[in-house]
């Protein structure tokens, strides 16, 4: 079984405090995969209300993240991480199936593991979210 996402300590952290911010405790992460970008494919985090009913809900140390079901097999076993520093402050992943991915940190080329929905949910598993502090 494939393992979600990882999410580093520091994402974590940074989730909380934008739900603080926005003041949206019940609000969850989406990691969203998208058509477009220079590469193919495009990244998107951002606070939503709830979970869809196609959504992959992960959950770490009370927070929520949620991946579109058809999007994960392009993203499983990636590493969210919150980077910030000279290069920028932001969200970043660190897919080990992107290939050719592009400058800008959130576009990529990846290929679609498997055919059809049965190897999605084979590929996607249950999906596992482990907090792990950052390097």
């Amino acid at each position: 079984m494939a393992e979600a996402l990882l999410v580093t300590r520091d994402a974590l952290e940074e989730i909380r405090a934008w739900k603080e911010r926005d003041q949206r405790a019940e609000a969850v992460f989406r990691v969203d995969v998208r058509l477009g970008g220079c590469r193919g494919f495009k990244l998107f985090f951002d606070l939503e209300d709830s979970s869809e009913p196609d959504d992959v809900v992960v959950e770490a140390e009370g927070v929520c993240v949620v991946i579109q079901e058809d999007g994960l097999p392009l993203v499983a076993g990636s590493i969210l991480d919150f980077e910030d520093s000279y290069r920028g402050r932001g969200f970043r992943l660190a897919n080990p199936r992107a290939r050719n991915a592009c400058g800008c940190g959130t576009s990529f080329m990846a290929d679609y593991p498997g055919q059809g929905a049965d190897a999605m949910e084979s590929e996607a598993g249950e999906g596992v979210i482990v907090a792990e502090a950052s390097a």
